[in-house]
């Protein structure tokens, strides 16, 4: 199987293509078969975004060499190594075949090609600028898979050091303490009041660690079905904005998203109301997917964009007031990618702040811990040794 990178001459590209399409031309069989079991198996999973981002970028540079989307479709699909993802290419493929243009093709998959992905597709070819359109399309992928990215990862050291002191705690509780605490009750000794709670909490959880994590399951899935329910999740949300340190961050984090979706929405060619009803859909905030869908409502009666906010909206004062001065001066595509990359910027220092201040405190609490155990077990049996010594 030939390879295609990106550095990959236009020329090169088309004729290994040719070469390839030659070749599966000659494998495909002239009826269509039914799918075996083992088949269908295969086309259970999931496809990446890294998958798709890639997929997007190789096929904006064949199409870019002068490759026809079938030719090209028809090689990334035998090159990809995903099962599902080839079930779903070969989808694509026979829906061209039947005469759909490629957005239309993609439309039936939108957890893999979402809405703001087919549209702009669906610019592209309506412009008839498609493999530029796709190579701007991957662009913005790869900037968004980063972002997230950044944002994940700044987090995932305080959830580290969190698993490790639960685990700590939960060692202690089912594990050390039992044997420590036996030498309290061999020694026959009075014990201290924190000692006496400290055995006694000790011996609940032993005693009830199923019905402990039954709870605990339970709780958790009582929790995860009642967000399916609209009403919990906006409650959810709007307590998300409320907590102080976590509330910034993800109301810079769903600013920064909206300008990016929507700026890059409207610079390929969309109506301000068509990027909004998408952007609206691919943000996961319900308060501001919500007043995303009211200005689009205003601006559908007949107001400007900077005056379809709401009087209480959640979007941040300069973030008004700069969509206001690019409608009036003209440049709202250049404003609006200034405000993404703006907001971003101030997820990234939010995130690097929280992080700082969370460190300290798990220390803190770390420390509290050692010298709970200290006082309330080491220190009665140093004591009651010593008695028994002297």
């Amino acid at each position: 199987m030939s390879t295609i990178s990106l550095e990959t001459k236009p020329e090169e590209v088309k004729e290994t293509l040719e070469r390839e399409a030659d070749k599966e031309t000659q494998k495909i069989p002239k009826k269509k078969q039914k799918k075996s079991f083992i088949q269908r198996l295969n086309e259970i999973g999931t496809i990446s975004s890294k998958e798709v981002l890639e997929f997007t970028r190789h096929l904006s540079v064949m199409l870019g060499a002068g490759v026809t989307i079938f030719e090209a479709i028809k090689f990334l699909q035998a090159q990809s190594k995903n099962k599902v993802f080839q079930a779903r290419l070969n989808a694509i493929i026979e829906s061209l075949n039947n005469g759909q243009s490629l957005s239309n093709s993609m439309r039936r998959f939108p957890k893999i090609f979402p809405a703001i992905y087919v549209n702009i597709i669906q610019v592209g070819e309506e412009s008839g600028s498609l493999p530029e359109t796709m190579t701007d399309l991957a662009d913005h992928m790869e900037e968004s898979d980063k972002f997230r990215s950044r944002v994940k990862g700044a987090l995932i050291y305080p959830k580290i050091i969190g698993i490790v002191m639960v685990s700590f705690i939960l060692i202690l509780i089912v594990f050390v303490l039992p044997r420590i605490l036996t030498v309290f009750e061999s020694l026959g000794a009075e014990i201290p009041l924190a000692t006496r709670v400290m055995i006694s909490t000790t011996d609940f959880i032993n005693n009830n660690i199923v019905f402990i994590l039954v709870i605990v399951f339970g709780m958790g899935l009582a929790i995860y079905l009642s967000l399916k329910n609209p009403k919990v999740r906006r409650w959810r949300d709007l307590f998300y904005l409320k907590v102080p340190l976590i509330g910034h961050i993800v109301l810079n984090y769903n600013t920064a998203q909206v300008a990016q979706h929507f700026g890059t929405l409207f610079a390929s060619g969309i109506t301000v109301v068509k990027a909004l009803e998408i952007t609206g859909g691919v943000v996961n905030n319900i308060i501001f997917k919500e007043e995303v869908e009211y200005m689009v409502d205003k601006i559908k009666g007949g107001a400007a964009l900077s005056q379809s906010f709401p009087e209480d909206s959640h979007f941040p004062q300069m973030f008004t007031k700069l969509i206001n001065v690019g409608e009036r001066t003209g440049k709202l595509p250049h404003v609006v990618d200034y405000m993404k990359n703006y907001y971003k910027g101030l997820v990234d220092n939010d995130v690097k702040n929280i992080t700082t201040i969370i460190e300290p405190v798990i220390m803190i609490t770390l420390g509290l811990l050692i010298a709970g155990l200290v006082i309330t077990v080491i220190g009665p049996i140093y004591q009651l040794i010593s008695n028994i010594s002297g």
